[in-house]
């Protein structure tokens, strides 16, 4: 007997917490979210904020976020990093990220040297330079998926 419900399927579900970690951003440029996921197991979650401890960019700490001038310095880590550092190493042999939009340079660094085997992220929110961070993350043999929603 069917009920009509339609069932989410993995990828989108898991986008979809990494949205959700996303509204725990207290960057006032941009709020991004990131889900590590291993085995449909979820090992960790991360969004762009500040250090602990160091104070909130919507409370003005950030010079970035303060002037709102992307030139300035940002005093926060992404969401990618975040999430990698709240997962152990043996917990990221393997597993995948979910991420609200194509990680940086810097953090697809991060991605390939933290045993993560595969990105999943949304087409259509291009990142400057993102072809090259793409290749990169191959050549580092970690699996690029774009996702349309």
């Amino acid at each position: 007997m069917s009920s009509g419900h339609h069932k989410t399927d993995w990828d989108t579900y898991f986008l979809e917490l990494a949205r959700q970690a996303a509204t725990r951003s207290s960057c006032v440029l941009d709020q991004h979210g990131a889900v590590i996921v291993r085995n449909r197991r979820i090992l960790s979650t991360g969004y762009n904020g500040t250090p602990s401890g160091y104070g909130n960019c919507d409370q003005g700490a950030c010079p970035r976020g303060k002037s709102m001038d992307r030139s300035k310095p940002c005093a926060g880590l992404h969401a990618e990093a975040n999430a990698i550092l709240y997962a152990t190493p043996e917990e990221r042999q393997g597993a995948t990220l979910y991420i609200t939009a194509p990680p940086c340079f810097e953090c697809a660094k991060l991605i390939s040297n933290s045993g993560l085997e595969e990105i999943v992220t949304l087409d259509g929110q291009d990142r400057a330079g993102f072809d090259k961070v793409r290749k990169f993350l191959l050549d580092c043999n970690v699996r690029v998926r774009m996702l349309r929603y």
